[in-house]
């Protein structure tokens, strides 16, 4: 028997999406930084509805990355500079917006006394969890910026698998 892996981050496509639509705005935001977005300039460039941009913007904002323009509020900006956003920024933001959304009704754990299973399996989560921190942590959103810059191709808007490829190939040039 031959068991497949999703091609996702840790094999949760719901996580997955959430991190690429995440990244996908923020991306927006890296490389118009020092200036603002509009909801509307980052609907049309990600092909995403305004509402799920607007709850995006919201996330990022709860987590100190975006801050409303002063001077325009519906516009976004980047809260710190560009080069200080990474991978790891956009995970913990989605998994901070995933935990929210949990919902009560799911097994309660809180009754039952933990034992040593629950001891290992919580040992081992946050060792991986510290892992993919620590790689998430080495690329920086402003690699964008070179893209945003002509030094590459233009993103063709609308096709997740072009930027995702895109992505890739910004990232090992």
């Amino acid at each position: 028997m031959m068991v497949t892996v999703e091609d996702c981050i840790l094999g949760n496509s719901e996580l997955h999406d959430r991190f690429f639509a995440v990244t996908e705005v923020l991306a927006r935001l890296v490389s118009s930084a020092p200036r603002s977005v509009s909801i509307a300039q980052i609907e049309e460039e990600t092909s995403r509805p305004e509402k799920e941009i607007t709850k995006l913007c919201t996330a990022l904002a709860r987590d100190g990355l975006l801050r409303p323009d002063p001077h325009a509020p519906e516009r976004w900006m980047l809260a710190c500079e560009a080069s200080l956003v990474t991978l790891e920024d956009v995970f913990r933001c989605v998994l901070a917006t995933q935990q929210t959304r949990c919902r009560p009704g799911g097994r309660n754990t809180a009754d039952r006394v933990p034992n040593d299973v629950d001891l290992l399996v919580m040992q081992a989560m946050i060792a991986i969890n510290q892992s993919v921190f620590t790689h998430l942590r080495q690329f920086s959103l402003d690699r964008l910026k070179i893209s945003a810059a002509g030094m590459f191709p233009a993103p063709r808007s609308g096709t997740q698998s072009h930027f995702a490829n895109k992505a890739f190939d910004v990232a090992f040039t």
